[in-house]
């Protein structure tokens, strides 16, 4: 006799099965598998030797390493802050009792949906020194031409500056979804309190979204300390490495140097420190939550 509940089990077990597979090979396997070669000398075309810790003390030594974990670090610095207000402050302009504001949420969110690679070449085009549109402005009001990508003062800000354009649509939406949960039966009774625009803004609205507002932090750092596509495209890391990041290294260091052991060594190291800092956010939120 068939128990009760024994079909619904297995064909469960059967549609969900295909995903399994494909997570599972596309996320478990790599990520198992990085670790395993982490611990080896291995170049790809010859077998590996197995060098224990090797590979992870050689960072301490590694000034490259060093270097582009700074230059990442200074990213997370340059882009978070200035992202989250931006996502914020459009939230605002979306949420508000204007017609336009669908409008506005759609051509605000229009730039998320564009590959990274049409993002930096449309911005490396824009702040070229010769022909660049943003050269041109300047030199028809008298100004000089500024290298934005060749000159290391402006480099990483110029990244971060086709970041902005490119990501803050996303931080819009996870904030419009935070704000349109806010009940309106709260604003009206401070309407009728007579609390102004920004009273309400910093006493109501602000605290209400706080939760979405380490989604997005969270969510932000670890999208800035993997950036890699910008970067690649609008700067090849240049100029005299002034933005070469860790994922670029990690990426040279493993399919042009041909060094996967201390590629994924790096990897691991990056995952970790990602890893750390979400932990910390989340224990915070939940120790100001309680």
């Amino acid at each position: 006799m068939a128990i009760p509940g024994n079909h619904d089990k297995r064909d469960g077990i059967i549609f969900s099965l295909p995903f399994l597979i494909v997570y599972f090979m596309f996320m478990v396997f790599p990520l198992l598998f990085g670790l395993y070669i982490s611990f080896f000398n291995w170049d790809i075309l010859s077998p590996g030797k197995f060098v224990a810790l090797d590979n992870y003390k050689r960072l301490f030594t590694d000034e490259m390493f060093y270097s582009s974990l700074w230059h990442t670090i200074e990213f997370v610095l340059i882009t978070t802050p200035i992202l989250l207000i931006i996502g914020f402050s459009m939230a605002l302009l979306v949420t508000g009792d204007s017609p336009l504001s669908k409008i506005s949420e759609n051509v605000f969110f229009l730039p998320y949906i564009l590959s990274m690679t049409v993002i930096g070449t449309l911005w490396a085009w824009l702040m070229q020194r010769d022909y660049g549109l943003f050269n041109q402005v300047i030199r028809h009001f008298g100004g000089d031409s500024i290298g934005w990508l060749i000159n290391p003062k402006y480099a990483m800000w110029s990244v971060g500056l086709a970041t902005y354009w490119w990501t803050a649509g996303f931080n819009m939406i996870l904030f419009s979804a935070g704000i349109k949960q806010i009940s309106k039966e709260v604003y009206e009774s401070s309407k009728i309190d007579g609390a102004g625009y920004f009273q309400t803004l910093f006493k109501i609205t602000i605290p209400l979204v706080k939760p979405t507002a380490v989604l997005c932090l969270i969510l932000q750092i670890i999208a800035s300390f993997n950036v890699f596509g910008q970067v690649y495209v609008m700067t090849g890391g240049g100029p005299h490495g002034r933005t070469r990041v860790l994922t670029q290294y990690i990426y040279e260091a493993g399919f042009r140097y041909f060094k996967m052991g201390y590629s994924a060594a790096m990897a691991y190291v990056l995952f970790f420190i990602i890893l750390l800092i979400s932990v910390i956010q989340y224990a915070l939120l939940g120790k100001e939550r309680s």
